[in-house]
């Protein structure tokens, strides 16, 4: 019987590679590891992209069959020993600002990523065509070390639309008021931490901000999972220690897992070759597209009516769009991702595009303007008496001033009209009571652990509910709206566009 060369040149490989494996190749781990990894925040983040948009087989190229990657038979699946993976880590070690280590908790999260939800890797390393070479662009821009690029991967997974149980959302996965801080708008029409672009700039200011406070990555990394709060206590506890590491049993058990899963996946990200991945190449990479400035109100179906660009493809690319409206720009342009052949001809045909059944954006833009003013008036209800003026001292950053006054960090950015979350020293900063505040001066809206007074809440109402009554309302007219101009003007734009 003639053996296939391919297949001699497998087996030679597996032999060759064996000494460096660990019985695990062989067999499972101790299941008090598997245990462990399958548990952690990353693995449960893992299973629920199944059914998400992002990773449908339809928004990848399928995967060859046959022969795998270098020497392995395309279903194997390789583990090694502890001194293989922590030499391979120290190295990648010496060429970053990373303190990156081998212990057992990392261990159990590389058995995670390369064995137990590798299939999803294989596509996460597809995705990264998409966005990192946008996030090395401003990681540079910030000197942030490029490493930190695989922190997006821990959060999300890379998934845009991601969402935590606890309604952190996005690539970078942040929560509302954190975004507010860094300029990320969230409304039921629009939401930042949905924009790859301004999600990633969001998350290098506050990585800076973070390395201005602890002067250590792994410390940053700690404080973005669990608030710089936390870290603070953890080294107090520790006896002022500022090594991850030393103060690793006074962390959250949540942020105990943090950084071992962020080393873990900066590992596999190098040496998903020697594990057999295959990238699985997503339908767009980031060269394949371009922004492009929008100026007007413009919806989706007017763009795929007169450019041809798929819907489903624009809102693939853009997320943040939550109803399919770009609405008319305040101060700058709003932005665009389009695939790149359709790009120029909407810079040469801007014009005309928005001229094109310019009903459908002002309908939903009508619709955008109420639920926005809706949302700011819920936002203003405690505003109604207590004006108090705070001057911001040195060492003060937002965040003090809120928990301070016990008020989100967003409304004391609605309330001063603020840009971003940064303050300094001798700003002057303005803070409202609510009815039924004590006398201290300090807001009895939101307590230490951000619950909502429950007096103002029966009063007024939540804005979210009052915001999706408002869209159920209003959307009912605009349809009617919609269905009676559309019958009157569709003749003559049908024989318009030769339709």
């Amino acid at each position: 019987m003639k053996i296939s060369l391919p297949f001699r040149l497998s087996c030679l490989g597996v032999l060759l590679l064996v000494s460096g494996f660990s019985p695990a190749a062989r067999g499972d781990d101790q299941d008090s590891e598997r245990t462990a990894a399958r548990r952690s925040e990353v693995s449960e983040i893992l299973d629920s992209l199944v059914t998400t948009t992002y990773f449908k087989e339809d928004n990848f190229q399928p995967v060859p069959t046959g022969i795998g990657r270098g020497v392995f038979p395309s279903q194997f699946v390789p583990q090694y020993s502890d001194s293989v993976y922590a030499s391979r880590i120290a190295e990648l070690g010496r060429r970053s600002q990373f303190k990156f280590v081998y212990n057992e908790h990392v261990k159990g999260f590389i058995r995670v990523y390369a064995v137990d939800k590798r299939k999803t890797v294989a596509k996460v390393l597809g995705l990264t065509k998409i966005y990192f070479p946008l996030f090395e662009d401003k990681l540079r821009e910030y000197n942030i070390p490029t490493e930190m690029k695989y922190l997006a991967i821990v959060e999300s997974a890379l998934n845009p639309t991601a969402v935590s149980r606890a309604g952190a959302r996005g690539l970078w996965q942040f929560m509302g008021g954190t975004g507010r801080m860094y300029g990320l708008q969230s409304s039921s029409f629009i939401e930042d931490r949905y924009d790859s672009y301004k999600s990633t700039v969001a998350a290098c200011e506050h990585l800076q901000d973070l390395y201005q406070t602890f002067g250590d990555w792994f410390l940053v990394l700690a404080a973005y999972n669990s608030g710089a709060g936390n870290v603070r206590k953890a080294i107090r506890a520790s006896g002022g220690a500022h090594d991850y590491w030393q103060i690793w049993p006074y962390l959250p058990q949540e942020t105990r897992g943090y950084i071992p899963a962020f080393i873990a996946v900066t590992y596999i990200m190098n040496y998903y070759r020697e594990h057999n991945i295959t990238p699985q190449e997503p339908g767009y990479i980031y060269t394949d597209t371009d922004r492009v400035a929008v100026n007007n109100a413009l919806t989706f179906d007017q763009l795929q009516e007169t450019l041809g660009v798929p819907v489903d493809d624009l809102k693939f690319l853009n997320p943040q769009y939550k109803v399919g409206l770009i609405p008319s720009p305040v101060s700058s342009p709003n932005m665009l991702r389009l695939p790149r052949k359709y790009a120029q001809t909407f810079r040469e045909r801007e014009q005309d595009i928005y001229a094109y059944h310019p009903e459908r954006a002002q309908e939903r833009e009508q619709l955008y303007s109420m639920v926005r003013n809706q949302e700011r008036q819920d936002q203003e209800i405690i505003s109604t008496r207590g004006r108090k003026e705070h001057v911001v001292r040195k060492g003060e950053t937002l965040a003090f001033v809120a928990r301070k006054y016990r008020v989100p960090v967003s409304q004391l950015i609605d309330w001063n009209d603020l840009k971003s979350g940064r303050v300094k020293p001798g700003q002057h900063l303005i803070v409202f009571k609510a009815n039924g505040a004590h006398s201290s001066g300090k807001s009895s809206v939101v307590n230490s652990k951000g619950r909502k007074d429950r007096g103002i809440a029966a009063r007024h109402g939540s804005s979210k509910s009052r915001s999706k009554a408002t869209v159920k309302k209003s959307s009912g007219k605009a349809k009617k709206a919609t269905a009676s101009k559309g019958r009157k003007a569709s003749s003559s734009q049908h024989k318009r566009h030769g339709k």
